[in-house]
């Protein structure tokens, strides 16, 4: 399997595209800013690759790549061209998606033919050129339209005809422990074919460094931006230098946008600090696009992302808003919760996202920081509750047409907005008695009288993952009036709600917990008044109201979660001075003190759960390792979705957690058969601690498709992952007279998973055993110990001719091992 890097290049939106078989499929998602709502596809039942994009202010937009497999550390390429943004992960198609945005428009002129076209040969002189990762693409340098250029097999070189003009072309490659390339070059066609050479050795190394000893490169992405608002671009990973053309063309400009932690970093010994650097060059390029930057001269702060309930695995990126598509998160690895120092280059607009697993997503506002040090800044404080989209677009009135956009399904306490991409939402709209509109996703569109009337629109977003612990159901039930002929938005309330006495894992403890709700009207200056406010121990089988003090602009609240609960729900209940309502109901809004045990409800079931086919893994000190998991799921209705992770230590808050990928396949309409693969990328930052050693427990789950059936079983199996071991074995002299002694030494290490190499195994019992010749049954000749310094010696009487070995037989955190077999001619 290929070697993929640990740090990964995230691109985020709303607009979901998968690649399938393929074929391009819509699923259901996020509509653009401006855009209507419409019935979306039907959703993939396997999992897929998936692009989408996000608008963002001034008419910029940020795009994310999410991957089928499950990975969360690995490079991707990235080109935008013509409106339209290709995303490559590593060894995969590129997946597609088409969107509007602004840039040199084709005249019709320029879209016939021209009469007379010669054939111009692109071709790519490299020695690291690799047809897993690579793209080649071209433009017409006069009007800056794009040029599609047919590679196939992804060679060395693709061949175009041309109308004559000037043209600018620019390949990307690179992948594994390869340099990273993107070579450009500008051309002109004339009266004749001709041959364009993009040559490696026109390319210098382009990077940002910094005046800290202690930092090393976590990813990186480089982009040319060109003079129509396109821009190509690559993303290196970890270990990995990137060079570019630097003889540019008018108009363009290069830019490297440079993230470094400290080195030895892991998830077991997470960066303290992160460096978002970012660099550009406009035409002329230097001659060297190196540059070191000092630590005092950077804009600083201090972030903080809270855990949704439990340990998470995640990610933190950013991208800077340049002003065109700018395209790729840079995205550093962590486990949630977590605590760290950012430096940031000052005066650049940066956009954010924190990534939970593979489905939660909270995009904290852009940002662009001032030279010296700013105020901390904390992500993910529950209760989590939805917010409102990005651009205050989201539900409105076009005359007679109801549109609804609450798609934010998720939200912090600080205001940030968030998605889940995991979760079902379905929206109803009525009045009075009668039903309007109803969808199955968050968008509704409904035509409705020109007459002024009061409307009910109830929404419900459900989220059924074993790692989405908070806010696992959110209802939302707004009570508005509206009539026409009106444009603009609809005086929906909303609710932020915060709390405080929780820990960093959105947790209650002894200490009674502070809660505040402040409600608002969108464009209305309505007075709003929370009525009540209930919380609930059981997932609101019952309710129990809480006193309020504060009235007005806000309410507060005071209550102590019991030790027995493991998550607290609240319902709230707020109305404004011009009829409009608000009742929210967030279940687990709030983790409790009590760890969650299993959890059943209706007919589904997990069964035959067997992880990596019962054997445990012996582990290294670098590469990857991969586990692989089976299960059967059922229930009466159907299994729409199931997952699968491995946990270490405590459950409630895990030293380890790694998610698996996972895949059910019906073999009749009420059982499915499901494989999870869980990648660990890089030993190195998984496995950084020798206190991973052992068992793992692996925990798996799965939803039924009538929408009730749930299970989740946190022990359903196991597997032991253990520090391997090596033993080396020399047997003397050679050959050795019958009835003589041979002495047989070698050593004895073991993987040291803190350090990163082999250390020696001290005082640890060793079974010297021989072979004879032409047999293959090993018999134990005698049993000892490894010395203070994991030194192994011994004796044996020679018999015949036959090998020695030493043999270690395993122990709870060390894997069984065998040393090479030593033969000894006995005359």
């Amino acid at each position: 399997m290929a070697r993929w890097f640990r740090s990964r290049l995230r691109i985020f939106g709303v607009v979901a595209v998968a690649l399938l078989g393929g074929s391009l499929l819509v699923l259901p998602a996020v509509s653009q800013a401006g855009e209507r709502p419409a019935a979306p596809a039907p959703a993939a039942e396997h999992p897929a690759d998936r692009l989408t994009t996000s608008p963002r202010a001034g008419g910029r937009s940020a795009f994310r790549f999410t991957p089928a497999s499950g990975d969360s550390r690995a490079p991707y390429a990235f080109v935008s061209t013509g409106g339209t943004v290709r995303a490559q992960a590593l060894g995969k198609p590129s997946a597609t998606v088409a969107q509007a945005k602004s840039g040199a428009p084709v005249r019709a002129a320029q879209a016939r033919a021209a009469a007379t076209t010669y054939k111009t040969t692109l071709t790519v002189k490299s020695e690291n050129w690799t047809a897993w990762n690579k793209s080649l693409n071209l433009w017409n340098r006069d009007t800056w339209t794009y040029v599609p250029v047919t590679n196939p097999a992804n060679s060395l070189s693709a061949t175009v005809n041309l109308p004559p003009g000037n043209y600018y072309v620019a390949a990307m490659y690179g992948i594994y422990d390869v340099d990273s390339y993107m070579l450009t070059k500008s051309f002109t066609v004339k009266d004749k074919p001709q041959t364009v050479t993009l040559a490696e050795t026109s390319a210098k190394e382009v990077a940002i460094k910094v005046d800290d000893s202690t930092a090393r490169q976590d990813g990186s992405a480089v982009w040319m931006s060109l003079p129509n608002g396109d821009l190509v671009g690559f993303a290196g990973g970890y270990g990995v230098r990137t060079y570019v053309t630097t003889a540019s063309t008018p108009g363009t400009t290069l830019r490297v946008h440079e993230v470094l932690t400290k080195s030895g970093s892991s998830a077991a010994k997470p960066t303290p600090y992160r460096y978002d650097l970012v660099k550009s060059w406009a035409h002329p390029l230097p001659a060297s696009p190196i540059t070191t930057v000092k630590t005092s001269s950077l804009a600083k702060t201090t972030t903080t992302v809270r855990a949704p309930g439990t340990t998470m695995p995640g990610s933190y990126g950013t991208v800077p808003m340049t002003g065109e598509w700018t395209g790729a998160y840079v995205a550093t690895s962590m486990r949630f919760p977590a605590v760290f120092t950012e430096y940031v280059t000052p005066g650049v607009t940066m956009s954010r996202m924190v990534s939970y697993g593979d489905d939660r997503s909270l995009f904290p506002r852009d940002r662009s920081l001032a030279a010296g040090t700013s105020a901390g800044e904390t992500v993910g404080a529950g209760p989590l509750a939805p917010g409102r989209r990005f651009y205050d677009d989201d539900s409105r009135r076009e005359r007679n047409t109801l549109y609804f956009l609450e798609n934010m399904t998720l939200g912090d306490a600080a205001g940030n907005r968030g998605a889940d991409s995991g979760s079902t939402t379905s929206m109803r709209l009525s009045s009075g008695r009668e039903v309007l509109g109803e969808s199955p996703n968050g968008s509704l569109a409904v035509e409705v009288p020109s007459a002024r009337q009061t409307y009910l629109l109830e929404q419900t977003s459900t989220q059924r993952a074993a790692w989405a612990r908070l806010s696992t159901k959110v209802t939302s039930e707004w009570t508005f009036a509206s009539g026409g002929p009106e444009w603009g938005i609809l005086p929906l309330m909303d609710l932020a709600i915060g709390a405080s006495g929780l820990d960093q894992r959105n947790r209650a403890g002894s200490a009674p917990v502070g809660l505040t709700v402040v409600p608002s009207t969108r464009v209305s200056s309505a007075a709003g008044t929370v009525d009540r406010l209930e919380w609930s121990a059981d997932d609101g089988r019952t309710w129990t109201e809480l006193p309020l003090t504060g009235s007005g602009a806000g309410a507060a609240a005071s209550l102590t979660v019991p030790a027995t609960a493991s998550y607290v729900s609240l319902r709230i209940s707020a109305r404004n001075d011009e009829g409009g309502a608000l009742r929210r109901t967030v279940l687990r809004a709030i983790a409790g003190p009590a760890v969650p045990g299993d959890e059943s409800a209706g007919g589904t079931t997990i069964s035959n759960v067997k992880v990596n086919g019962g054997k445990g893994l012996s582990i290294g000190t670098s590469g990857e390792v991969q586990v692989t998991a089976t299960f059967t799921a059922g229930d009466p209705s159907g299994i729409a979705r199931a997952g699968f992770y491995l946990w270490h230590g405590n459950f409630n808050a895990p030293d380890g957690i790694e998610l698996g990928a996972t895949e059910c396949v019906p073999v009749n309409p009420t059982t499915s058969t499901c494989t999870a693969t869980v990648y660990l990328w890089d030993v190195r930052f998984s496995l950084a601690s020798n206190a991973l050693a052992g068992t793992w427990r692996a925990a798996a789950w799965a939803t039924a498709k009538d929408g009730i059936g749930f299970t989740d079983r946190h022990g359903a199996g196991s597997v032991a992952l253990k520090r391997a071991t090596r033993l080396t074995a020399n047997a003397t002299p050679e050959p050795v007279k019958k009835g003589k002694t041979v002495t047989v030494t070698g050593a004895f290490t073991r993987a040291d998973w803190s350090a990163g190499s082999f250390k020696p195994y001290a005082s640890q019992p060793v079974t010297l055993a021989w072979s004879k010749i032409n047999t293959s049954a090993w018999g134990t000749v005698k049993g000892f110990k490894s010395d203070s310094a994991g030194n192994l010696k011994t004796t044996a009487t020679a018999g015949s001719d036959g090998s020695y070995r030493f043999s270690f037989a395993s122990d709870s955190v060390s894997a069984v091992s065998n040393s090479p077999a030593d033969y000894v001619d006995v005359q």
